[in-house]
């Protein structure tokens, strides 16, 4: 069963001397649960695609349908809404708050729940477990290698427990070893019933997906 309907999408940006095709008409349907590597080269419209999928950037036209709705015909607090209820994303650049634990940056997303003390802590808790960081939730984000800083991402991402993960570069800044340990991560979170969207440039990590979409200029190619 389908979970995302991407009908005909097209993202313009024009500056001032030119109009730049990001995305071109694409049209896509990704299941439940379902691996998707987005492949292509910079500039082929694959992280646009995905700013989209995550509701933060509006297309020029065409329409997102995620779990039957369609998310840019909401008003714009009902889209933060759906962000937060369906979304866990995870970036190239871990983007945690240095001064912070690996706990409190967890507690983050939380902060905004109607979650009692306790139920957040336990939540954390389960999470740092998923993401094999237990004994390190004390520890501040600089003392961590970069492989435990992505966890520590991941972690964030997922503890509202969003059914879809989307991935932009997430082993970009890291050694083969330690990528190859967080795409084991992302399949255990894909076995756990996550559908996970991820943008790459390593064709070797098709291997973890259920399917491989390569984008060039704007277009699906495969």
């Amino acid at each position: 069963m389908s979970l995302i309907e991407i009908n005909n999408l097209t993202k313009k940006y024009k500056s001032a001397n030119e109009s730049v095709l990001a995305v071109n008409d694409i049209s896509l349907s990704i299941g439940q649960n379902e691996f998707v590597t987005l492949l292509g080269q910079s500039g082929s419209g694959k992280s646009t695609l995905l700013t989209m999928l995550g509701g933060l950037a509006e297309p020029t036209s065409g329409n997102i349908v995620v779990d039957g709705i369609n998310i840019y015909e909401l008003p714009s607090k009902s889209i933060a809404d759906y962000r937060r209820e369906y979304i866990g994303f995870v970036f190239q650049s871990f983007q945690l708050i240095p001064y912070l634990t690996v706990e409190e940056n967890i507690f983050l997303p939380l902060s905004i729940s109607d979650l009692t003390n306790p139920e957040q802590k336990q939540l954390v808790n389960q999470i740092l477990e998923k993401v094999h960081l237990e004994k390190k939730g004390k520890r501040l984000i600089n003392e961590l290698s970069g492989g435990e800083q992505q966890r520590v991402a991941i972690a964030r991402a997922l503890v509202n427990d969003p059914l879809i993960i989307l991935a932009d570069e997430p082993t970009g800044n890291l050694d083969s070893k330690t990528s190859e340990e967080i795409m084991k991560i992302f399949c255990e979170f894909n076995d756990a019933e996550k559908t996970i969207v991820m943008v790459t440039h390593n064709t070797g990590f098709k291997k973890y997906s259920h399917r491989s979409i390569e984008l060039s200029d704007g277009r699906l190619i495969n």
